[in-house]
């Protein structure tokens, strides 16, 4: 006789999407490209049956049942992402000194903000998609997290120290997230 898991969540797959799991290791293909992923917690079963993407856990601890809805919601993310796609939004904000943004490599290089005479460097992080206009930044990929970490990392290379937030508002700043078809402004 088997034992019957204490939390169990499961999300069913699109019929886009294909889900394998082996071992601590999950691959999600879909029509955008393939995610990988390696859950390590031993206290987390992870399994695929039929249509469905299964997570549980034998052990009834708050941590434990955390876990399980992390590994759901991180394998829903990756679904969305070979499905759709992510794409974030930035716009370049400046009063008087014109902010100029140049890519080298996986180094987003930001010149001129607030009349500085030094560059300032947002490191892009894992397999975007980078292009900029005039006054905007647009990132896409298909692992939501490289996609919002390297909108982070640029918000945060733009951070003013020692000075008025009230008044110093230049920046480079997310004003719309998008998934698939669906936009979600930020502002």
């Amino acid at each position: 006789m088997t034992e019957r898991p204490v939390y169990e969540k499961e999300i069913e797959i699109p019929s886009e999407c294909q889900v394998s799991v082996e071992g601590d290791k999950v691959t999600v293909s879909g029509p955008k490209g393939t995610l990988e992923r390696s859950f390590p917690e031993p206290q987390t079963e992870i399994k695929v049956e039929g249509e469905l993407f299964k997570a549980s856990t034998h052990i009834n601890r708050k941590k434990s049942r955390a876990l399980v809805g992390t590994a759901v919601a991180h394998v829903r993310n990756m679904m969305v992402g070979v499905q759709y796609g992510y794409e974030y939004e930035m716009k370049i904000v400046y009063s008087h000194f014109p902010i100029t943004v140049d890519i080298q490599g996986k180094t987003l290089i930001i010149k001129n903000f607030i009349g500085e005479r030094g560059v300032r460097k947002a490191k892009l992080i894992g397999d975007i998609d980078i292009r900029t206009t005039e006054d905007e930044i647009f990132i896409s990929g298909i692992d939501i997290e490289h996609v919002s970490q390297s909108a982070a990392n640029i918000q945060q290379a733009c951070k003013i120290r020692d000075k008025d937030r009230r008044v110093f508002l230049d920046g480079i700043y997310v004003i719309r997230t998008k998934k698939g078809e669906t936009v979600k402004s930020v502002v």
